[in-house]
């Protein structure tokens, strides 16, 4: 796993600048002894190395600007900047592959004569040789460990040192040993090196640029389905680098679900994701509501005219639906709204429900609502009733709910007085196998029994279950 970004940012700096205090160590040792012995080869590899200090600095710039926290102009943070230094390193590496390239053809033109080779050129040779070739490794495995792309391309540009070492070590053996043209072919072999490394970079850095996809979608997809709730995945896609991937994908859910239900599905999807994908910094979940797998005719219709009620913040009740000789739907309902409304008013949010159901429903042919108003306040219970008289009207209405349903039937009745108007509340049991038509259908014979022997009732409901 990635180091935290802090941490992270803060070792990659520290090994670049210390990679940076050792190639300028090693450019003045080079330069100094080729200066010293007039052997041109070591001065211009000397240059090469400060070339590598070069794409340190880069690299530091380019990190600098990428831990910079986002903002108005940035959203997503600063970190493609890392990538954009990287680029550039692999840009230079290009470069030193054509300089050497074009000096190997300038010395074969030429036909330049070896320059007399001293042991002290061999040793510095060597011994730079062995720095780089520690610096190299070092700077390779922090890159590994730290997840760093700009890490493994400057560690891959130091890798050019070495090979250009090499070339130099192999012209002064090939003067000594009478092989000139050993030089040339170590120096080939160099500038294929130096490109297949600088293409590589260019490669990796365009990628994360260019958007190309961070993780694999089916692996999204096997993790998100086994999220409770989810009953389809689609959409997903992903960009970004190793380390700081984005991803973002589509969930499909039963409509049924309410925001809240829905939206603790998203949050465990991106928990999930997280966890087996450390690599991912962001996840965007886009719920849509799954029909294929819900349940059809009464249950679909009902849900989605209860979600356009939803939407207009209105109340849906008593509904009821037929299909005509056509196929197309006839639905009654009940459409509850706030009892301050004019008719005017009240009208014109039921045209725009009836237009929003019509919308959501093709198949819909005729949509009538019945207003309804609900009060937008929860009034207080009365006490008109004395003790008295409520026990009384209780014990009535019990009475009359045995008669119908059977004795014992009625097993609760609740009675409130409520803003003048008086409300009973009954519990009936009856067999657990019996049909709900035959439930239903007693449920409204002793409702209106009730109303026709107590006038003084304004509202009955009436709840048939089976015994517990």
């Amino acid at each position: 796993m990635a180091a935290p970004a802090p941490d992270r940012s803060r070792e990659v700096r520290r090994v670049l600048w210390l990679v940076l205090w050792l190639n300028l160590a090693v450019s003045a040792v080079k330069l100094s002894v080729g200066l010293a012995t007039g052997a041109l080869a070591i001065v211009a590899d000397a240059f090469h190395s400060l070339v590598d200090s070069s794409s340190n600095i880069i690299g530091l710039v380019g990190l600098w600007i990428a831990a910079r926290p986002a903002d108005a102009n940035h959203p997503y943070g600063h970190r493609k900047y890392e990538t954009v230094a990287t680029l550039g390193i692999g840009g230079l590496l290009l470069v030193a592959g054509f300089e050497i390239g074009r000096s190997v053809v300038e010395r074969f033109l030429a036909g330049q004569a070896a320059a007399p080779v001293e042991p002290i050129m061999l040793a510095v040779m060597g011994g730079t040789f062995v720095v780089n070739l520690g610096v190299t490794l070092y700077e390779t495995r922090a890159g590994r460990r730290l997840n760093s792309p700009l890490l493994l391309a400057d560690s891959a540009h130091t890798r050019t040192d070495l090979y250009v070492t090499l070339s130099v070590i192999g012209a002064l053996i090939g003067a000594r040993l009478g092989l000139p043209w050993l030089d040339g072919v170590v120096a080939g072999a160099v500038v294929l090196l130096l490109f297949r490394a600088a293409f590589s970079i260019l490669r990796s850095s365009s990628d994360v640029l260019t958007d190309v996809a961070t993780a694999d979608p089916a692996q999204v997809a096997q993790i998100v389905s086994a999220v409770p709730g989810v009953e389809a995945v689609d959409g997903v896609r992903s960009r970004g680098s190793s380390g700081a991937a984005y991803v973002d994908l589509n969930i499909r859910v039963n409509p049924a679900m309410d925001t809240e239900q829905a939206h603790a599905v998203a949050s465990e999807v991106e928990q999930r994701i997280a966890e087996a994908i450390p690599d991912v910094v962001d996840t965007v979940v886009h719920i849509e509501p799954e029909w294929d797998n819900a349940q059809t005719g009464w249950a679909a219709l009902a849900i989605k005219l209860r979600q356009v009620a939803d939407g207009q913040s209105l109340g849906l009740h008593d509904l009821h639906a037929h299909v005509e000789h056509d196929g197309s739907l006839a639905v009654e309902a009940h459409l509850e709204m706030a009892d301050d409304l004019t008719l005017g008013e009240a009208h014109a949010v039921a045209d725009l429900f009836e237009k929003r159901a019509h919308e959501a429903l093709p198949e819909l042919r005729s949509l009538v609502t019945h207003l309804e108003p609900i009060s937008t306040y929860l009034p207080d219970e009365g006490s008109r009733l004395s003790s008295a008289n409520r026990k009384a009207l209780r014990d009535h209405l019990t009475d009359l709910a045995d008669g119908i349903a059977g004795t014992g039937a009625c097993h609760s009745v609740v009675i409130h007085h409520i803003a003048g108007h008086v409300t009973a509340t009954l519990h009936i049991t009856q067999p657990a196998e019996v049909p709900l038509i035959q439930a239903h259908a007693l449920a409204e014979r002793i409702e209106q029994a009730l109303h026709s022997s107590e006038p003084l009732l304004s509202r009955v409901v009436v709840h048939v279950e089976p015994p517990e």
